[in-house]
């Protein structure tokens, strides 16, 4: 096998076309494909819920243009649609808002990267007792930031306890301008309803494209992985000062703007090693699939290592344990060039990350959201592809494939 280290990520493509696999490497049967819908055209993200409240998880699909925001009822998949009321959709987060025991879904909308002085709206949509027959929810607009690009729910330690806030990342900041995006960004969080009071999180980060909530130590509240212009950033509240504290992780790609930094964060554990790891993708929408070995010793040799360097405009990625066996393998995806899925697997032995192409040429994947969708204890993949039009359920079938 072949070790993606500085001398070599020029060879990764040999190794992804003709790789010998070691036993027990994941291979692209492992995962049993369910196209939900062939027909979403310009599919941005992509998210999961048990919106009917049957028990099941229902995919939730999002479009920025044409504006489109529609869920997909497990297991039939029929579709439908949850609000006309938007446009520019561009990010979607589902958490029970209201207390009323179903799933509600924090909604941004109104982007344009090209406009930075406007627009960028943030609300909360209120799911209806039948959402079945209910194909325009309820809207309750929360607040405006130019820009407003990614939207999580995480729990903050406030006054002893913790409480469930909204996180709102423009990805530039007021009055940013192509091709540099100058500037700071104003990166703010919200108690949920009655108040949705903000707090500032950052006034710092700039060209901030993607952030993942975590839970980093042992503290009640959860903290924030940030990908920007300037790398990976972590974010951890603390309660004595009543703010955020800021660390860099990751140095990101060292190019010049917009061709900087990080674009996709997620985390992983590996327990053979004892190790814990940050991924990107990078450069801004980049080609290359980067890990930052958390803590030490280094087992990869450098603190950025970078893995793969054949994505081509990277928009996808997740971390999540195929085979359950304790470590976490990376998916990552890209809206161009092959337009392909790809698993990498770490193998101690060989002390080397090993690429397994999930699918090729049929998921410009611009989100992936990961869940165990036919609830039977694996975790499966869904993803939504912008070019493609497609939304796709990878359902996980390791235990039936490698026994």
């Amino acid at each position: 096998m072949i070790r993606c280290d500085k001398r070599t990520t020029a060879m990764i493509a040999g190794l992804i076309l003709g790789a010998t696999w070691n036993a027990g490497a994941i291979q692209p049967g492992a995962f049993k494909k369910h196209e939900l819908d062939n027909n979403f055209e310009g599919g941005y993200q992509v998210s999961v819920a048990d919106i009917n409240k049957d028990g099941k998880p229902d995919a939730i699909a999002l479009s920025t243009s044409p504006s489109q925001l529609v869920w997909y009822k497990n297991p039939t998949w029929e579709r439908y649609a949850i609000t006309t009321q938007t446009k520019d959709n561009i990010d979607v987060a589902p958490r029970d808002i209201d207390g009323d025991g179903d799933q509600d879904l924090a909604l941004a909308y109104e982007f344009s990267l090209q406009n930075s002085t406007a627009g960028g709206k943030v609300a909360w949509l209120e799911c209806p007792d039948k959402p079945e027959s209910s194909q325009d929810w309820l809207l309750h607009e929360i607040d405006a930031i130019p820009t407003s690009h990614r939207v999580r729910f995480a729990n903050i330690e406030i006054n002893g306890k913790p409480v469930e806030c909204l996180l709102n990342l423009p990805i530039i900041g007021v009055g940013a301008k192509a091709p540099y995006y100058a500037g700071p960004l104003k990166f703010v969080a919200y108690h949920t309803p009655p108040s949705w009071a903000p707090f500032i999180i950052d006034e710092t980060l700039e060209m901030a494209h993607a952030m993942r909530v975590v839970q980093w130590d042992d503290d009640a509240s959860d903290e924030i992985l940030a990908a920007s212009a300037t790398g990976v950033q972590l974010f951890d509240f603390d309660p004595s000062q009543k703010a955020f504290k800021k660390q860099q992780l990751g140095e990101g790609h060292k190019g010049q703007r917009p061709a900087q930094g990080s674009s996709e964060v997620a985390f992983g554990v590996l327990r053979s090693q004892e190790m814990r790891y940050v991924t990107t993708i990078e450069p801004w929408h980049g080609n290359e699939v980067v890990v930052y070995e958390i803590g030490e010793p280094i087992s990869m040799g450098e603190p950025r290592f970078v893995i793969d360097t054949e994505l081509k405009d990277g928009h996808a990625l997740a971390c999540f344990d195929v085979e359950k066996d304790g470590n976490d393998e990376i998916v990552a995806g890209g809206r161009g060039g092959e337009k392909a899925l790809r698993i990498y697997q770490w193998a101690a032995g060989s002390a080397e990350w090993e690429i397994c192409v999930l699918d090729k040429g049929n998921i410009a994947a611009s989100g992936i959201f990961i869940s165990d969708i036919d609830q039977d204890g694996d975790q499966d993949i869904v993803a939504i592809g912008t070019s493609t039009h497609n939304v796709v359920w990878y359902e996980n079938i390791w235990d039936k494939v490698a026994h």
